[in-house]
């Protein structure tokens, strides 16, 4: 009987893993470097109390924070992808754990300035800017802090929220613990009836076979887990919303979700605008749930059916290298500059590609402003994991030209805008594809079935966790434990409905809300569908060549955070305030929807 085994993380190949050399050259160089951040952190509070005295003060204030972020940014990535390269390795843990525990130590050191911002009179902070030019740099940000003056505490007080952060977050670092260091899904049979270890990354290949004795096993393996700690994982996000809810009515908003949007200035109804138009389009996800069961001949129709694709296993397969030229090919529609930020992801080791034991799961991007970004992916040959590829340097080549254009301090884009750049970059790999096997039936297939469930994954089921995080908020505001059962209730009711009649359900409820890391970044999730939505619209200006289109989707990139989303995207074509980019994005998908239905009867 054959069993394989993750490698441990030493034995991974380094062309495989991320060059952390480019922050530091050891752990102790980062140690090194960040006690001489703790002293610069010292010399910066000697300004306590005096920031709004002078247009001198305010400037050297701002100038000294902004060199700290970026120093801090640097220290707590390395330690960051430290700990995330393999969370079992106690010395990488430890490393992690102490920088944390400075970043929450100097917050609430530093946390004197936004009030004493707020608190400088606006006639004065009119002359500031008159008598210091170097202001100006510094201005969005400054209205961006006085627009929350109703929002921020006293010096004290937010010195004790600052001190209290790691203890308010804890909830998120014992998930991501539980979650990827201690969760054991055992041995399942693969197509070829041997043992193998299931695990987070290689958990589709199970659930994509065309056998179903393999996909039912794997899938209810991979369910059992959460099922079992189902009480624990319902306490840490009972934990964590509840700590997000205090955190909003300490500083006077009137739910979660007023306080998580406010920052960037996002409309709530911008949210209830994606609920209510999703909600509106579900017959077309379920016209595609009963397409599946009818072609594939099944009925019932289980839950972990869903994932099989039509035109056959693995089509397409892409080894990195392969998955690395074909993002390549397709996104040089974006110019030679773009191409040439993403060659230097490729070859200077910017992304950490194989899984390996105690590996963190999924896949993300992460920038340091005084180097580059960073990928972590847990690579499968499936085109899926090209996907990844493409989504995640959509991330990292937003943060590469945004960093050259802006200061640190907009370098960042906000949630809201980075998840356009990274949907966009699949929506241009889907029609590469298209265009390469046009005449290519089978292929045409799976490129337009991967789109779909891109579509499905992002838009529908994103949208089906904000209803559910939302709905979880508002009961834990109003009282309601978060228990395992309620959430259970709420998750079964929303998979049903989003799932439809053709769908049945199968395993347990736990799983498909207890996996979902995204529920521990307070809102963040309903992004992903917004900006889906967006990004159709973008890509396909860009994929037809329209040059307008190019030059503002390049301006939107070097924009970063150095306006309002809503500000910057309407600059880039897009109102996000109405309704109509969702609904152009529900017709590309039924377009797509029709394309392949013509296909698997024709």
């Amino acid at each position: 009987m054959a069993t394989e085994k993750l490698l441990p993380r030493d034995q991974v190949p380094e062309q495989l893993k991320w060059n952390l050399k480019l922050l530091f050259e050891s752990d102790d160089a980062m140690k090194a470097a960040l006690q001489q951040t703790i002293l610069r952190v010292n010399e910066f509070t000697q300004l306590q109390g005096k920031v709004g005295q002078s247009a001198a003060n305010l400037l050297a204030a701002l100038q000294a924070e902004k060199r700290i972020n970026e120093e801090l940014e640097r220290e707590f990535v390395y330690g960051f992808l430290r700990r995330d390269s393999d969370t079992t390795q106690a010395q990488a843990v430890s490393l992690y754990g102490e920088v944390a525990n400075t970043l929450s130590r100097i917050s609430a050191q530093t946390a004197f300035l936004e009030p004493e911002i707020v608190a400088i009179d606006e006639a004065q902070l009119t002359k500031f800017y008159a008598t210091e030019p170097q202001l100006t740099e510094f201005k969005f940000m400054l209205t961006k802090i006085r627009q929350q003056k109703a929002h921020i505490l006293s010096d004290k007080e937010e010195q004790l929220l600052g001190r209290a952060g790691k203890a308010l977050d804890a909830a998120d670092d014992i998930y991501n613990t539980l979650n990827d260091a201690d969760l054991d899904f055992g041995l399942v049979h693969d197509d070829n009836g041997n043992q193998v270890p299931l695990t987070h990354g290689n958990r589709s290949q199970f659930t994509e076979s065309q056998n179903r004795n393999v996909r039912r096993e794997a899938t209810l393996a991979y369910e059992k887990p959460y099922h079992n700690l189902r009480n624990t994982f319902a306490q840490t996000l009972n934990s964590f919303i509840s700590s997000q809810n205090m955190q909003a009515e300490v500083r006077h908003f009137d739910s979660g979700r007023a306080a998580a949007l406010s920052g960037e200035q996002i409309p709530e109804s911008v949210y209830d605008t994606l609920v209510k138009s999703v909600n509106e389009h579900l017959p077309l996800v379920h016209r595609w749930y009963a397409l599946k069961k009818e072609i594939m001949q099944l009925d019932p129709f289980y839950k972990y059916d869903i994932n099989v694709p039509i035109a056959g296993q693995d089509l397409l397969k892409t080894t990195f290298a392969e998955g690395k030229a074909m993002t390549l090919d397709a996104l040089s529609v974006l110019g030679p500059e773009y191409v040439a930020g993403l060659k230097q992801e490729f070859d200077q080791r910017w992304i950490d590609a194989a899984e390996n034991k105690g590996k963190r799961s999924g896949g993300y991007q992460i920038s340091v402003y005084t180097a580059n970004p960073f990928i972590l992916l847990n690579w499968t040959d499936k085109l899926y994991s090209t996907y990844v590829l493409a989504h995640e340097s959509g991330h990292a080549m937003h943060s590469y030209f945004s960093q050259k254009k802006q200061p640190s301090e907009y370098a960042d884009a906000p949630i809201f805008l980075a998840e356009v750049a990274s949907t966009f970059n699949e929506n241009i790999l889907t029609d590469y594809l298209l265009k390469k096997y046009a005449d290519n039936k089978q292929a045409l297939i799976f490129i337009l079935e991967q789109s779909i469930s891109g579509f499905v994954g992002t838009i529908y089921r994103q949208t089906q966790f904000a209803e559910f995080e939302h709905q979880a908020y508002q009961a834990e505001q109003n009282g309601q434990a978060l228990t395992a059962d309620y959430l259970d209730q709420l998750n079964g009711e929303l998979v049903n409905k989003y799932y439809g009649p053709a769908v049945t359900e199968s395993g347990t409820r736990t799983q498909s809300w207890a996996y979902v890391p995204h529920f521990y970044m307070n809102y963040y999730v309903y992004q992903y569908a917004t900006s889906w939505a967006a990004a159709t619209a973008l890509s396909q200006g860009v994929w037809q060549h329209d040059e307008d289109a190019l030059e503002k989707y390049q301006t939107f990139l070097r924009a970063g955070g150095s306006d309002y989303p809503i500000e910057i995207l309407k600059q880039a074509g897009v109102d996000m305030t109405n309704d109509q980019y969702l609904v152009r994005a529900f017709g590309v998908f039924e377009q797509r929807l029709d394309q392949i239905e013509q296909l698997l009867r024709a």
